[in-house]
């Protein structure tokens, strides 16, 4: 089972599952899934103290999330849409969920397994798998 500081550190974006669908799930509009899906993110994990830092990086924007576990932050969804949400560290996995109660919940939880860091994305019913590989 992974710790918290396991996934700190510098990933790639090797493979995407689902990604257009969960996208879609969203309200994205197609040409910009179209777009999203031919991109490769950067992430980069840290964890001073009790605060993570997690910077999504694209060639035309960097986004940054600063939050505490347990602690409601606002953050901004694909579509846009900011959202406030609290993350956990539950049974290895880094865990966002929505604070606010919602008709349909958006999860994201991040793990590491066999060395890759598995972000999964789920909106309602649709999942979306995205596999990072450690940079070196």
């Amino acid at each position: 089972m992974s710790t918290q500081v396991d996934l700190c550190g510098s990933w790639k974006l090797a493979r995407s599952e689902n990604f257009e669908e969960y996208l879609k799930g969203l309200g994205v509009g197609l040409a910009m899934r179209k777009a999203a899906t031919l991109l490769t993110p950067a992430c980069k994990v840290k964890l001073e103290d009790d605060e993570f830092t997690i910077e999504m990086q694209i060639p035309f924007n960097t986004h940054v999330q600063k939050f505490k576990l347990g602690e409601p932050f606002e953050d901004i969804s694909p579509n846009g849409a900011k959202r406030n949400v609290k993350a956990s560290f539950q049974d290895g996995k880094l865990v966002f969920n929505d604070v606010e109660e919602t008709d349909v919940p958006h999860i994201i939880t991040r793990e590491i397994i066999d060395g890759e860091m598995v972000m999964t994305c789920a909106i309602g019913d649709v999942v979306c798998k995205r596999i990072y590989k450690r940079c070196s």
